[in-house]
């Protein structure tokens, strides 16, 4: 890897960098202060997850002045990822001999582990940013063999820094969107009050029948490392059902997460009848709780339907806490 290489940029430069010499870099702090998955995050990320070669673009200005800290990294795509039936079968064949058949090498911008954000020291300067990753990311990637340049997961919010990219031939293409729920209320009855009649008289069926099986209880915890044997299976058992796979987190993620980022992380942990059936990891950011992954074992439909709906309940009270 081209580690330290500095590629020419207008009225500036970037470097290529590791984690390791960011350690003294103040700009790697400031670059992400704002956001939810700050600099912590991305370095639990590089230390705990596998299959990513992880690099950081430090990008100056003419006056030798720190703008921004881009991370970034490789990754060998499966190219029949999500491929159901014999044409998979015929690949996975063809691996056992040739291992990388059908995978293409992508550079990718952003975090391999969520939505990516722009790495800028000041917010004004993302428009500058995107332009000088423009100029430099097509140089580092044939640099580096990469066949694909991609910026991963970006919100929309980025949509008019990041136009410079579309206007040089840069395709837009629409990944899973988020959804977003307004927690204005004061309460659950409040917010049930809020739901159509039709929406109220289902959930109260599917409360009556959940109440009717054995208990669930839930837990909100920010230490996960007591729970972590327990809850692992349900998000590998999860995970290997999805016909689409990027990532895999692994127990040192949730651990890391859970003692590094202590004041944002939220584990709600749902039990019945003493077991862990289901857990979902939160972060917690000024005024938003942001639902990374809730994963769950095979319920009976009625207790399920309750401990999805249930779920909003301590969401609620997260919301009045933080007000």
């Amino acid at each position: 890897m081209s580690v330290g290489k500095t590629i020419p940029i207008p009225h500036g430069f970037a470097k290529i960098t590791s984690l390791a010499d960011l350690q003294n870099c103040d700009a790697w702090s400031r670059a992400f202060r704002n956001k939810c998955k700050d600099h912590r995050y991305y370095e639990i990320v590089e230390e705990t997850l596998q299959g990513f070669e992880h690099h950081y673009l430090v990008v100056e200005d003419s006056s030798n002045h720190v703008r921004a800290v881009q991370p970034m990294f490789f990754v060998r795509q499966n190219l029949v990822e999500g491929v159901p039936g014999k044409v998979r079968s015929a690949v996975d064949v063809i691996r056992k001999i040739f291992p990388r058949f059908l995978t293409m090498r992508v550079l990718m911008v952003g975090c391999a582990a969520g939505t990516g954000d722009l790495g800028a020291c000041d917010e004004k300067d993302e428009t500058w940013v995107a332009n000088a990753l423009l100029a430099s990311l097509r140089t580092y990637a044939l640099q580096n063999k990469a066949s694909l340049i991609v910026l991963k997961d970006f919100p929309a919010k980025y949509r008019s820094a990041l136009e410079t990219f579309v206007l040089s031939g840069y395709a837009r293409i629409p990944s899973m969107p988020m959804t977003r729920l307004s927690l204005d209320y004061e309460n659950w009855d409040e917010y049930f009050r809020t739901l159509s009649k039709a929406t109220r008289k289902d959930l109260r069926r599917k409360f009556r029948k959940a109440e009717r099986g054995a208990k669930i209880e839930m837990k909100v915890v920010s230490e996960i490392a007591p729970f972590v044997d327990e809850i692992y299976p349900l998000y590998l058992a999860v995970h290997e059902r999805s016909p689409l796979k990027f990532e895999t987190l692994t127990k040192d993620y949730f651990r890391a997460i859970a003692q590094r980022m202590p004041e944002r992380a939220r584990f709600f942990i749902w039990r019945q009848s003493g077991k862990i059936v289901a857990f979902s990891f939160c972060l917690v950011c000024g005024d938003a709780i942001y639902d990374e992954c809730i994963e769950s074992a095979k319920l009976r439909a009625e207790a399920a339907s309750g401990l999805r709906i249930g779920a909003a309940r301590p969401l609620c009270a997260a919301h009045q806490r933080s007000a």
